[in-house]
């Protein structure tokens, strides 16, 4: 009996064996679902964080100046390649906007959208039609002086760091300078922004001899030398730049400095973010000056009816409906008895220090609005973005 029961059980494991052995395999698993294709906004989000990790290393100056401090140590690259990749970078991200649909965009990144896209189309206008590197010297200036005064006036790191970032953007002068007399071509340079560059560049000078030296003195000795040095070097290329400025650039600038009314509509609306046409503007200025003018007049109405005819002499007119000459004639008297009370010319920014420190005290009191706890400081406007675009005199 023992011997049939053995024999049972391995005929059942037997046919067990054969079973599983002739059954299909199990299916494999199902793949996942296929990620969705990502919204218009994260193609935009994404688009965008990259434009703002790579557009510094177009423009160092610009990135130092929006608060990216990653490329401090060096100026912008103003050779002709290097505006011909500003272009091309612009060519790329204005490809890839294209690439997203702006309808399908949340109302914020419709915005943004469009800002990046004057943006990109900006510098394509500036560098392929307008040309401005080509005559407008004082596009360098700017570079040039922005690039070490924005490290010296911003306390975003601790002086030593910025300080040897500035040391070494002033190794690159020579290297910047020598770019601007390649690319500019004097017969396009217009005389009054020849005249204007030269004395801005002077501003520079003065700038290295003056706050950047002050700084430089309150480090350590060792640390005083390499500074030291750099700043020589970069005198130096800066008075070689100024000779050019002065012996080669002013005597050949015969450029136009209008540009004509094709490029500067571009310009102007590019400058304005906006489609409004140059007539279109003026309508609205010239309204928008006489709304100001109606309540300045009912302002200076009040003001003069206050004051003695003997100390003012005798008094305009003020009828209630005014002619366009009557009212500004009134305007005018009470403007008199504002100018009367400035500050002297060496008073002028104690003044503006004490107004600034009175008005914030009052919004703070009054809870009009959160006033930033970082303060303000008025500061007198650096010589190199001084001298505005107007004739000087020669003398013999």
């Amino acid at each position: 009996m023992k011997t049939r029961v053995v024999a049972g059980s391995l005929i059942v494991a037997a046919w067990l064996l054969y079973a599983c052995a002739s059954a299909p395999p199990p299916a494999p698993p199902a793949p996942p679902p296929a990620p969705p294709p990502p919204t218009a906004d994260q193609q935009f989000d994404a688009l965008t964080a990259k434009y703002l990790l790579e557009f510094p290393q177009h423009s160092p100056v610009s990135a130092t100046g929006l608060g990216d401090h990653r490329f401090d140590a060096h100026l912008d690259d103003v050779s002709a390649d290097g505006w011909q990749a500003r272009q091309a970078f612009a060519d790329l991200y204005l490809g890839a906007l294209d690439g997203i649909d702006r309808a399908q965009l949340s109302r914020d990144r419709q915005v943004d959208a469009l800002l990046l896209r004057n943006e990109l189309e900006q510098t394509r206008f500036s560098v392929q039609q307008l040309q401005d590197w080509r005559w407008d010297p004082l596009i360098y200036s700017r570079i040039a002086g922005n690039g070490l005064y924005t490290l010296l006036a911003r306390e975003f790191a601790p002086a030593p760091e910025r300080l040897a970032n500035i040391g070494r953007r002033l190794e690159e002068m020579p290297r910047f300078l020598s770019q601007v007399r390649e690319v500019l071509d004097p017969a396009r340079v217009p005389k009054i922004h020849a005249e204007t560059a030269a004395r801005q560049n002077r501003g520079l000078t003065a700038m290295l001899d003056g706050e950047i030296a002050n700084e430089v003195a309150k480090l350590p000795g060792a640390e005083q030398e390499p500074l030291r040095a750099s700043l020589a070097r970069a005198r130096s290329a800066i008075a070689q730049h100024q000779i050019w400025l002065e012996k080669k650039l002013l005597p050949e600038a015969k450029g136009e400095f209008r540009i004509g009314a094709e490029l500067y509509d571009r310009k102007l609306g590019f400058a304005l973010y906006s489609p409004m046409s140059r007539q279109e503007i003026r309508e609205r200025a010239e309204s928008e000056l006489a709304a100001v003018h109606r309540v300045m007049y009912d302002i200076a109405r009040e003001v003069l009816k206050g004051q003695s005819s003997r100390k003012n002499g005798n008094p305009p007119r003020m009828p209630d409906e005014p002619t366009d000459t009557q009212r500004l004639r009134v305007i005018k008297k009470a403007l008199e008895l504002a100018y009367a009370e400035r500050p002297k010319r060496d008073g002028v920014l104690d003044t503006a220090r004490s107004s600034l420190e009175a008005a914030t005290q009052f919004v703070r009191e009054k809870n009009i609005v959160t006033v930033p706890r970082e303060p303000l400081k008025i500061i007198t406007m650096p010589e190199f973005l001084q001298h505005a675009l107007h004739p000087q005199p020669h003398h013999p």
